[in-house]
């Protein structure tokens, strides 16, 4: 395997995304970024869990598969009054982290016999299991301005073959945000073809609320949401929760029950103690969301500096990264990747974000995500490197 298709697969790219100490600049890295205010918080939450009276029983005995009761409850009660879902705590599972919720979704899918549906470019990290048909149509591009676009899913490519679609909002690696009138639709096309929506909400509000409007969330017999922790405080420990109609939720922990028997205890614990008030999630809402806003902004301004050469960026929705479309580059961006970290900066090639039949399209060719949770200075010296190599003619 080449170099250069070693990073157009997402196993092969981990170990320089991880990379943070060995690079001028890192903008490759989805490393959430953290606020004074945020991990003050978990800490408390933590001393308070280790002081509860019931932590030995906690850490040493076995526990339902679906998650801690009063943690699914408050959950419950968040979504109910934030969003006006229906849901108690008999419709969510909490997860050893997001990523085991979206393999547990490609078990049931491998069970039944139906395909996945991604629209490109898409998060890779759905594409779990050797047995599931993951098929990807890119998604349309629409213009918004001379140097930014949006990206959003085709109508009418659902068919009775797909049994989900997996749908990231705001999205990873663009930063997409569906509106929700589009949303709507895509869950009635998707319920006519017998499908699952899948809407992983990692970045979405309330928790960790980095998207940049206010946002609506669909409800129905056929959708699954999913949302994590780990962007507000807790990455390093591996919790989400899922939100879906009792019946799935009873197939999901049937898979969770055979694969992780149930979620760790601790972090439960910690995560009821902050939903216990609203200060947690308006911390969110406010601090967080803002210190990534000012990094997306830094991002633009960096860029309309120093590069040279066309560009186009995404709209700027929300979430951790930025999506930049360079139409006049005569190379890919895998093979950019290279030349980059020769000189101290890691990117994100934009081929690890589509499928392989669909990687000479333009947007699969030419296109770089970039992270936002890098230090300022790191980010202008990345950007400032970038523009430098583009401009040689690249």
């Amino acid at each position: 395997m080449t170099a250069v298709r070693g990073v157009e697969e997402w196993r092969d790219i981990v170990p320089y995304l991880l990379d943070v100490d060995g690079a001028t600049a890192n903008l490759a890295t989805g490393m959430p970024l953290a606020r004074p205010a945020l991990r003050a918080a978990v800490r408390r939450a933590y001393a308070e869990a280790l002081a509860r009276p019931d932590v030995d029983r906690r850490l040493g005995e076995y526990h339902g598969v679906r998650g801690d009761a009063v943690l699914r409850a408050r959950i419950a009660a968040l979504y109910r009054d934030r969003f006006g879902l229906p849901v108690t705590e008999a419709e969510v599972l909490v997860v050893p982290g997001a990523q085991a919720a979206f393999h547990a979704l490609s078990e049931l899918l491998a069970r039944r016999g139906r395909a996945a549906l991604l629209f490109g470019p898409e998060y890779p990290g759905y594409r779990t299991s050797t047995q599931v048909d993951y098929r990807m149509v890119p998604s349309r591009v629409c213009e918004v301005g001379p140097r930014e676009f949006r990206y959003l899913p085709p109508a009418g490519a659902v068919d009775r073959e797909i049994g989900a679609v997996f749908l990231s909002r705001p999205g990873n690696p663009a930063g997409t945000v569906v509106d929700d009138d589009v949303l709507a639709g895509l869950v009635r096309e998707c319920a006519a073809a017998d499908a699952l929506l899948v809407l992983d909400n990692a970045y979405a509000p309330p928790i960790p609320g980095l998207a940049f409007r206010e946002l609506g969330l669909p409800w129905g017999d056929n959708v699954v949401l999913v949302q994590s922790f780990a962007k507000a405080g807790l990455a390093g420990e591996r919790l989400g929760f899922v939100l879906a109609p009792a019946p799935i939720v009873a197939e999901l922990a049937e898979v969770q029950a055979r694969v992780a028997t149930f979620p760790p205890q601790l972090v439960q614990v910690v995560a009821a103690t902050l939903l216990a008030d609203g200060r947690f999630v308006e911390l969110c809402a406010t601090e967080l969301r803002a210190a990534y806003r000012e990094r997306h902004e830094l991002v633009d301004a960096v860029l309309a500096d120093r590069l040279t050469v066309p560009y186009r960026t995404h709209t700027a929705d929300g979430g951790q990264f930025r999506w930049l479309h360079l139409p006049e580059l005569r190379t890919t961006t895998g093979e950019l990747f290279h030349e980059l970290a020769d000189r101290g900066v890691l990117v994100a090639p934009s081929a690890p974000f589509f499928l392989p039949r669909l990687r000479d399209l333009p947007h699969a060719r030419a296109s770089l995500r970039l992270g936002v949770t890098a230090p300022p200075a790191a980010i202008e010296r990345g950007l400032t490197i970038l523009a430098e190599v583009l401009a040689d003619g690249r």
